[in-house]
């Protein structure tokens, strides 16, 4: 809970920083279009930060906290917006019949995946399936496979690039 202190000092922040702030997002980011929620968002993080007295310089402090929130939020977009074409894709699949052609055709590429897949170190192969078939974070996968984080990125980095490195080799292009 917030102090009555603390709420005025709130409030006084937010009279001299609030509209700084938001001009400073505006040139950063010109075609951010929820500059007001982050303006925001900002005053709530440093109203949950519980000790705000003891914040040497505020100000700065408000422009960091709005930097990284402005970041998460167009990664949050990036994100979003490369999984909606994704369901995009797969609703286009779930309606799509395929030829007994393009059913061996899928059936052979699978077939020649799981190939390159085998051809990995037995660590290397489980982590890259947990984190890209599974969708387990590293966190998890190390937890599971008894090995640092770090080294769960490092399998699946090395995995990605044997499986890239293999895609490169084929001559079929439908693959790429």
């Amino acid at each position: 809970m917030m102090s009555k202190d603390s709420s005025g000092l709130l409030q006084q922040l937010f009279s001299q920083y609030a509209h700084e702030v938001n001009a400073f997002i505006r040139s950063r980011w010109p075609r951010e279009p929820d500059v007001a929620d982050i303006v925001q968002e900002t005053f709530l993080k440093l109203s949950q930060y519980g000790e705000t007295e003891s914040i040497q310089n505020h100000r700065a402090f408000l422009f960091q906290t709005a930097s990284n929130l402005t970041i998460d939020r167009h990664r949050r977009r990036n994100t979003r917006e490369r999984y909606d074409d994704a369901d995009v894709e797969i609703e286009q699949l779930a309606d799509f019949n395929p030829s007994p052609e393009q059913h061996w055709q899928t059936r052979e590429q699978l077939e020649l995946f799981s190939r390159w897949l085998d051809e990995l170190p037995e660590l290397r192969r489980h982590a890259f399936v947990l984190y890209r078939i599974e969708g387990c974070s590293h966190q998890e996968i190390a937890t599971r496979l008894g090995i640092s984080v770090r080294c769960s990125e490092r399998y699946v980095m090395l995995a990605l690039q044997h499986i890239s490195k293999r895609l490169d080799q084929l001559d079929n292009p439908g693959w790429r």
